[in-house]
């Protein structure tokens, strides 16, 4: 009995791919075979070909016969005497693009500053204030007994090691949050 292992060619419905992760995927895939078509309509059409896309994270590609630069100056200028100025045009485009985006980026990271700072101060003004007699305040040299001392000694060690927790704690959502970025 001969059985498939895969479905093999099918057809299938074009509409967008909703997560970005897997259209980044499909268009990595499929480059190839778009570029492949271009050259062949160029070859069998005898027509010069300029192609350009962006991702969604502003990365461009682009494909030309016999270039695209050649391509787009005769298209923009309907000669191709200047290729400075297609190079000007698409620096300057590109440029503005990325300014933008690192714009956005700084107005979204101070935003979230100024957030944080708000939730800090609310964390330092819901804090109690601690007792004068508080067992972390007293002076060693009045305890006169060794057991008095073995437990404030304990408490201390149990304090040290509950901050060296919050700091890891801290440390790791700050990296996370490094990370997102």
């Amino acid at each position: 009995m001969n059985t498939k292992k895969s479905k093999g060619k099918q057809k299938i419905n074009i509409k967008k791919i909703e997560r970005s992760k897997d259209r980044l995927v499909t268009l990595s895939k499929r480059r190839n075979g778009i570029y492949t078509k271009l050259c062949e309509l160029s070859v069998l059409c005898g027509v010069h070909i300029a192609f350009l896309g962006y991702t969604d994270s502003g990365k461009p590609f682009t494909f030309g016969s016999p270039s695209f630069q050649a391509v787009a100056e005769r298209f923009l200028n309907s000669d191709a005497s200047s290729s400075s100025s297609l190079q000007q045009s698409l620096f300057t485009v590109h440029h503005k693009q990325n300014v933008q985006e690192l714009c956005t980026l700084y107005n979204n990271l101070v935003e979230q500053t100024r957030a944080e700072e708000v939730k800090a101060m609310k964390a330092a003004a819901s804090m109690e204030p601690f007792p004068e007699d508080a067992w972390w305040k007293m002076h060693m040299t009045k305890e006169q007994d060794q057991e008095e001392a073995k437990k404030l000694l304990d408490k201390f060690e149990w304090l040290y090691e509950k901050l060296c927790d919050e700091i890891d704690v801290r440390s790791q959502r700050r990296d996370a949050a490094r990370n997102d970025i």
